[in-house]
């Protein structure tokens, strides 16, 4: 994943800190838990976790919360997280690309050839 805690610090609000903390912490979470019910169950717990304290004030309070709650994704993350296979770096990223679109245009030659055998395979010679 791209998360880096050092990077989270400087350059974005409070609230964009606490937003990938929580996405990555869900998409990891993804990673331990295989059967959706239970990835279910467990964001949930996850939820009621990020919430408990969502109308907390003490701004050093705020601070030290999320600073643990980096911490703990950091020793928590899934070594191996999942990666979809389409997705940069998945087992299928850029397998079958598509040919630029100069390769497809037909040279002279090859239309009239392509021509002549459509005509043959409709019966038209």
């Amino acid at each position: 994943m791209a998360y880096i805690a050092s990077h989270l610090k400087t350059g974005i609000t409070h609230q964009q800190r606490v937003m990938r903390l929580y996405r990555n912490s869900l998409k990891h979470l993804l990673s331990w838990c295989i059967e959706r019910e239970v990835w279910r169950e467990e964001a949930l717990i996850l939820r009621d976790r990020f919430d408990k304290y969502k109308n907390e004030t003490n701004q050093q309070k705020i601070q030290k919360l999320l600073e643990t709650g980096e911490a703990e994704f950091e020793s928590k993350k899934h070594p191996y997280p999942y990666i979809n296979p389409t997705s940069p770096d998945g087992s299928k990223w850029e397998r079958n690309i598509p040919p630029p679109p100069h390769v497809l245009h037909m040279l002279p030659w090859e239309e009239e050839w392509y021509k002549e055998m459509c005509d043959w395979a409709d019966g038209k010679n």
